[in-house]
């Protein structure tokens, strides 16, 4: 049955988004910006319901008393193509540091920029684009939108993390601004880049913003140890047995404290 339903749910899936991809297109060139943010609200919440009633996997938002219309900064783990629409769902207009490479998809790319997200180059040759991520960051927060950016950078499997970049304390030293650590367990409902998906729970949290002032290895110690131990507790407390006999997890409680992909030092 789970089978089924994922089948089901892709067809539905796909379609549905070449349809408002189609549409955000055609209506931006009649009317605008504002069509296209229309139409991306449309997605986000038409994926939400064919997640729940077509997959049947369920989605807990956590912690909403840590955001606001004032919350400025999301700097969130990176699981799954859902966080796509979970996050729009919660905040319709944030803006993300999105590939440049995406300009050279059809249709993608208009959309991409019409929805002013920061765009920065991930392929090839990088020279420094910090000051880039910069003055999209301080235009997007201008504009009154939250900035979303996911500091290892890329689609994480449950339980597993990278090196966190410090793009995320650039942009929280720029507008000096509360930072938003956002855990999540949306792949064991959604892995990443696979066809196949599951009708189980799974949860994002929203955790106690990060004040401003800090210094960049006190900030990103912070933020790593909020965001890992967060995701790792959403794992344990959604994934089936059978997910979790598969799960290795790359930050892991030593005594008190957590210390990324390393053994306890023996005595």
């Amino acid at each position: 049955m789970a089978a089924i339903r994922s089948f089901i749910f892709n067809i539905c899936f796909y379609s549905f988004t070449l349809f408002c991809a189609a549409g955000a297109v055609f209506t931006s060139l009649l009317l605008g910006t504002r069509a296209m943010r229309a139409m991306f609200r449309l997605w986000c919440n038409g994926t939400m319901f064919l997640v729940r009633w077509v997959l049947g996997a369920k989605v807990e938002i956590r912690g909403r008393e840590h955001i606001n219309a004032d919350t400025a900064l999301l700097v969130a783990k990176h699981q799954s193509e859902m966080d796509i629409a979970v996050m729009g769902t919660v905040f319709p207009n944030y803006g993300a540091i999105a590939m440049q490479e995406l300009d050279n998809y059809p249709l993608v790319g208009r959309i991409v920029t019409q929805l002013g997200h920061i765009k920065v180059k991930v392929e090839g040759q990088r020279q420094n684009q910090l000051p880039q991520v910069l003055e999209g960051a301080r235009r997007v927060h201008d504009e009154g939108r939250p900035i979303l950016i996911y500091p290892e950078g890329t689609l994480m499997r449950p339980g597993k993390k990278m090196r966190y970049r410090a793009g995320a304390w650039h942009i929280y030293h720029e507008l000096g601004v509360p930072a938003v650590p956002v855990a999540k367990s949306l792949s064991l409902a959604w892995p990443r880049r696979d066809w196949r998906k599951f009708p189980v729970r799974c949860a994002i949290e929203f955790l106690e913003p990060i004040p401003p002032g800090l210094g960049k290895q006190e900030f990103m110690q912070t933020l790593e140890d909020r965001i890992e131990i967060g995701s790792n507790a959403l794992i344990r407390e959604f994934a089936t047995t059978e997910q979790l006999e598969e799960i290795r997890f790359d930050y892991e409680h030593d005594g008190g404290s957590w210390s990324a992909t390393r053994q306890p030092e023996k005595p």
